[in-house]
């Protein structure tokens, strides 16, 4: 299972360098439905548990503009939860499946950049509001969560979500 799932996170990855290509070689002409089904196979891989490191090579330490912008819209559409979790390699600590301080950092300067962080914060709401604990295995792991995500969650919902003292402490 190992190898299918890297061979089916490699084929995901050369699709979507392949599809950045074609964006950046004639944006005007770019099959935009392409872009929406990889964000669509990458969400269910990313689902089955074996596409987590897919988004965070598609969209962490990247100069973000319109294709990226689209990818993560897409990808959220199809069911892509950036506030999920897991065990580093070494199954000790947790970290995101996104980098969320680089793309606050980005979207200082990148409008692209602060339209995705935009949308994280909308999701965010759906995520910790609506959705509760659901999909994490703990509440501590979704403590965990929310500490590691905090630059993509709003500041009203943060204070709702942490109360005053233990964010006087992070």
């Amino acid at each position: 299972m190992e190898t299918t799932a890297t061979q089916d996170i490699n084929r995901l990855i050369g699709d979507y360098l392949y599809l950045e290509e074609r964006w950046q070689d004639d944006p005007s002409r770019f099959p935009w439905m392409e872009l929406e089904a990889l964000a669509k196979a990458g969400a269910s891989a990313y689902n089955e548990g074996k596409g987590l490191s897919f988004h965070l090579l598609a969209l962490d330490g990247m100069q973000h503009a319109e294709f990226h912008e689209k990818f993560l819209a897409y990808s959220l559409a199809a069911g892509f939860d950036p506030f999920k979790v897991v065990f580093t390699g070494n199954g000790l600590n947790l970290t995101t499946v996104i980098n969320h301080r680089g793309l606050a950092e980005s979207a200082q300067s990148n409008p692209a950049s602060a339209s995705m962080q935009e949308m994280l914060r909308q999701k965010a709401r759906q995520r910790f509001v609506a959705e509760g604990a659901s999909g994490y295995r703990s509440l501590e792991e979704m403590a965990s969560a929310i500490v590691l995500c905090a630059d993509s969650i709003p500041e009203d919902l943060m204070e709702q979500l942490v109360p005053k003292h233990a964010m006087a402490e992070h």
